[in-house]
């Protein structure tokens, strides 16, 4: 689930926290690290539950409208329901996810004034009247526009998570397109298999440790580094976020032998794109390229590994 971009980020996120306080606390900032990117299976565990409220709301809006006297021909439409799709069906019954849930203390259950208002906007929506009426268009199609246009899209959605947890904002749509995938791979599949947190458990979470520790532990030797990088620029002038990505660079450049230096320049790039000033982008692309070719010539980057020896 978690690619290697988003544990940088982690990283970064949790360096800037560190630095700004007092402590000097590495293994409890360690921890915090962790923390953080558990968080982020919380978030995605959270909107699949949010996925399932809705779906029983569907449930109880169609048993409501059984017991009229005159329910419309689209209310009474069982095969078009978004709790009798294939979705409805597997989310419903995903013994994992209700597991999951429960160990992490997650619950729509005292939000159910939020999740009703959710659910009526759908019902109310071109797309669900549309579909109810519209032989030709596949419940695949349905469901994801509702995902798109009414959970992952919708303010209402994303002041709640907020609320719910501050840092879950900055990973929300990171998330978001997570759940996204996830049903584009349920309608292909038919199956929904939930996401494991982390690609390969034990080397991702052995990047993120080195890095986060030889950031920290060798941070005055990188201050060196760059101020001799950048002699017409004074250290004190530089953006804490540029100083913290130039770091990790450098950090990932000497440490990570498996890791091909094009690829280590191209992401902390684009993480100072949205974590640090406009100008950065280019500014952190000229230093780690200067880094890199010196380091490169006197043998401080040794990369190992089929490709990555002429990196």
């Amino acid at each position: 689930m978690l690619n290697r971009r988003l544990l940088r980020i982690k990283v970064l996120q949790s360096l800037y926290a560190f630095f700004q306080s007092d402590s000097d606390d590495l293994g409890k900032a360690e921890q915090e690290l962790f923390k953080s990117i558990e968080l982020v299976y919380s978030l995605y565990i959270y909107l699949l539950l949010l996925c399932d409220e809705i779906i029983n709301a569907d449930r109880i809006d169609y048993e409501d409208a059984s017991t009229k006297y005159f329910p419309t021909a689209e209310e009474r439409n069982l095969d078009k329901r978004l709790f009798n799709s294939e979705f409805g069906k597997a989310i419903a019954n995903n013994l994992r996810l209700k597991d999951t849930a429960k160990n992490r203390i997650l619950t729509w259950q005292k939000d159910n004034e939020l999740v009703r208002k959710l659910f009526l906007s759908i019902k109310r929506s071109e797309t669900y009247q549309g579909y109810l009426k519209n032989a030709k268009m596949s419940e695949k199609d349905f469901v994801l526009q509702l995902l798109a246009q009414h959970l992952l899209e919708n303010e209402l959605v994303r002041s709640h998570i907020e609320e719910q947890n501050i840092t879950w904002l900055d990973d929300f749509d990171f998330v978001c397109a997570i759940v996204y995938k996830q049903l584009q791979l349920f309608y292909q599949q038919k199956t929904l298999d939930l996401f494991e947190l982390y690609k390969d458990a034990e080397d991702d979470k052995k990047f993120v440790k080195e890095l986060f520790a030889k950031t920290i532990l060798k941070s005055t030797e990188y201050d060196e580094i760059i101020a001799e990088k950048i002699k017409n620029w004074d250290m004190e002038r530089l953006a804490v976020m540029d100083n913290l990505i130039l770091k990790m660079a450098i950090a990932e450049l000497i440490n990570f032998e498996n890791i091909p230096i094009k690829v280590t320049i191209n992401e902390y790039i684009d993480i100072s794109k949205d974590f640090s000033t406009p100008r950065s982008k280019q500014f952190i692309n000229g230093v780690i390229d200067k880094i890199a070719i010196e380091f490169k010539a006197n043998g401080k980057i040794v990369k190992t590994g089929r490709g990555l020896k002429e990196a």
